[in-house]
């Protein structure tokens, strides 16, 4: 009743951060608060965390011990591939950094995931190998054939649920690292202000109205929601706003930055040759296409810091939700 008192408390006080309560669903967010936390070391790695009606239940430590020590509470989750996680509430600690002085535009993209204005480009590994990814496309078949409510149908299930826990990992795993360095070297970060829910909206359109392309659109959507590029940007902006010399992240609007020129300034459709190759129709300045966006995306970001009333790009800044006794979960 406590946690459903602040859910509401929460969403009458902020509808526009705070969704409705919802009710419970099998295998969705499965979990359960502890709130007499009670918490013993058993040695480097592990430790045991005491869960009413269950007793002491080992846990593998990843996180410092002080932190834990000092939680008040913790919640047990049960992901859809059968894992079990219990997460301790404790501030997040500070990114140790020092200032650069340096700046740096990031184009989000597909055939390179992270393209930086000096022109790296940083690239996300496969998230599942080429047999995972056939067993996976398999069992998703096996499935459609399966009857609802049998066990044989939460046995694949079960599965592909395991294999997809292992592409959730990687690709976390690789945005944490990734947008932990971009924080630590660079002192302001330009992005895109891209509207990831509108770009992977569906093409089928209704019976009247059938879509075009329908498929390659599909295969685009799927492309897009596999890069990450929601969560990268929410961990860019966590952790440029939690560092102890803070970062100065900008959104710009994505318009005509793959077309323009970044030397001249030249805008045209046949400026762009194919998905890697840019090549202005005015002055022949021959770059990467991403990179080319990149260096535009930059630019745009300097101008908004440098002069003001410029729509072409603008700053983001990290809204306070401030609810209840709020604090971020840290999982161990």
């Amino acid at each position: 009743m406590r946690d459903l008192d602040r859910a509401f408390q929460n969403w009458w006080g902020r509808p526009d951060h705070f969704k409705r309560p919802t009710w419970r669903k099998a295998e969705i967010n499965e979990g359960f608060a502890i709130r007499d936390l009670s918490v013993k070391r058993l040695n480097r790695k592990w430790g045991e965390v005491l869960v009413p009606k269950c007793g002491w239940v080992k846990f593998r430590v990843s996180r410092k011990w002080l932190d834990i020590e000092n939680s008040t509470s913790a919640r047990v989750t049960k992901d859809r591939s059968g894992r079990w996680f219990v997460s301790f509430t404790a501030p997040a600690s500070q990114m140790d950094r020092v200032s650069t002085g340096s700046s740096i535009g990031i184009d989000m993209g597909i055939s390179s995931t992270v393209t930086l204005s000096n022109g790296e480009q940083m690239q996300m590994p496969e998230l599942l190998t080429k047999g995972q990814l056939q067993r996976k496309r398999r069992l998703q078949r096996k499935l459609a054939r399966q009857s609802k409510g049998s066990n044989r149908r939460k046995a694949t299930k079960l599965a592909i649920a395991k294999l997809s826990a292992r592409e959730v990992d990687r690709r976390k795993d690789w945005i944490e690292k990734t947008t932990t360095k971009l924080t630590h070297d660079y002192d302001t970060i330009v992005i895109e202000d891209l509207k990831i829910k509108n770009m992977t909206k569906s093409a089928k359109g209704t019976i009247a109205n059938p879509g075009k392309n329908v498929a390659a659109k599909s295969g685009l959507n799927r492309s897009i929601l596999e890069q990450g590029w929601g969560i990268f940007r929410k961990r860019l902006n966590d952790k440029a706003t939690n560092a102890q010399v803070p970062v100065k992240v900008t959104s710009i609007n994505p318009a005509y930055t793959s077309q323009r020129c970044s030397v001249c300034g030249n805008t045209m459709r046949k400026n762009r040759k194919s998905q890697a190759v840019f090549s202005c129709q005015s002055c022949g300045h021959i770059d990467n296409a991403d990179v080319n966006a990149a260096k535009n995306i930059i630019a745009a970001g300097l101008a908004v810091t440098g002069r003001r009333g410029i729509l072409q790009a603008k700053s983001v800044s990290t809204k306070q939700s401030n609810p209840m006794k709020r604090q971020p979960l840290i999982p161990a």
